[in-house]
């Protein structure tokens, strides 16, 4: 072979292997998944010039009272077999009211079915597999992944990583949350976000995260995104057929999603669930939350705790409490147990029980 022909042959490789700066490839990795690249990407996290708030944990850090209310060792049937989708757990990067062991055991002596721990700011699935060996192995216990900061914001890897996990216990993946850029500029704080559109648009690495949750399966969690971000990352996941969506508490506060009841109605029915945290019943929002989960109505809902921070119950005397207020706002026992058991079951993908 000439050196002249092996110079055409070598450039049409290269011409095949490399994309030209500036321009988008993509190549089909596996069924359901698909990879881009390219130099004009976007990147999902945004950093200031000067950080002058930190991080999203360290008004937290600042902190201090008592590790929380004692144990009321609170029970209700509504406990038999409930699924807590949203449980706060320590160790954490600041202090947390309940190690994950002593959230497991509470929830498997009352009678739960499962529980997903969540962190904003590290994945939890090795954590989850863990404490069914060793703590909890009669509860059924999830580990997830939120798309902050710490895990490179927007990152198609780490949502892959996860999934992989070899316990097998991967199963929701929010979008940001503390780090979010809705959240970030509400609260006018200079620190890095992350950003899941530019200019009205998902950003592609939303399409590519939400492939691969329908590839291995995984539910969505919209996370603390704006109102109008959150339809467009809900008709996207319809769109790739994700039967798991649950519309993060909406309407907690300014700061995290808080959709008008239309929007609300536009999520549910592209097949969301709308998130109704303890928080949501027990402060002056109660009667703003009732009013919103008559809108869209018990089949369209789910109650967790949310529970984890200091000063506040732990995750089953919260639910019990959430429980008992809805009884007395009206809400009929099949509500609770659509939205307690039977709800959280469907949004994981489990069978019903």
């Amino acid at each position: 072979m000439t050196k002249a022909l092996w110079s055409i042959m070598l450039a049409g490789i290269l011409a095949v292997q490399i994309a030209p700066a500036g321009a988008k490839a993509a190549t089909e990795a596996r069924p359901g998944e698909t990879i881009t690249w390219g130099a004009d990407a976007k990147p999902s996290i945004i950093n200031p010039s000067v950080n002058t708030s930190l991080s999203a944990w360290e008004s937290f850090k600042r902190r201090t009272g008592s590790r929380g209310f004692p144990d009321k060792m609170l029970d209700d049937p509504i406990l038999k077999g409930a699924i807590d989708v949203h449980a706060h757990y320590g160790p954490d990067v600041y202090r947390r009211q309940w190690d994950v062991f002593e959230i497991a055991r509470r929830a498997q002596e009352r009678g739960m079915r499962g529980i997903v721990i969540k962190s904003h700011f590290e994945p939890s699935a090795n954590l989850a597999t863990i404490t069914r060996k060793y703590a909890a192995p009669n509860l059924e216990v999830w580990g997830a992944l939120v798309l902050n900061a710490t895990v490179g914001g927007i990152n198609p890897m780490a949502v892959r990583a996860f999934a992989e996990n070899e316990g097998g216990t991967a199963k929701v993946v929010w979008m940001p949350t503390h780090d979010s850029e809705h959240e970030v500029k509400v609260q006018k704080e200079t620190r890095p976000y992350v950003r899941v559109s530019d200019n009205g648009e998902l950003l592609p690495q939303v399409y590519e995260v939400l492939d691969l949750m329908k590839h291995y399966n995984l539910t969505l969690g919209t996370g603390h995104v704006s109102a109008e971000e959150m339809l467009k990352i809900v008709a996207a996941a319809k769109e790739r057929g994700i039967s798991g969506i649950i519309i993060t508490h909406p309407g907690l506060g300014a700061m995290v999603t808080d959709p008008s009841i239309e929007q609300l109605q536009q999520a549910v029915a592209m097949g969301g669930y709308a998130e109704v945290v303890v928080t949501m019943l027990t402060g002056n929002s109660r009667k703003k939350t009732v009013a919103m989960m008559r809108a869209v109505g018990p089949a369209h809902v789910i109650v967790s705790s949310d529970s984890g921070l200091f000063g506040g119950e732990n995750h089953t005397d919260a639910l019990v409490i959430a429980a008992k207020i809805l009884r007395e706002e009206g809400f009929s026992e099949p509500d609770l147990n659509l939205m307690f058991k039977t709800n959280p079951a469907k949004v994981l993908g489990l069978p019903v029980r």
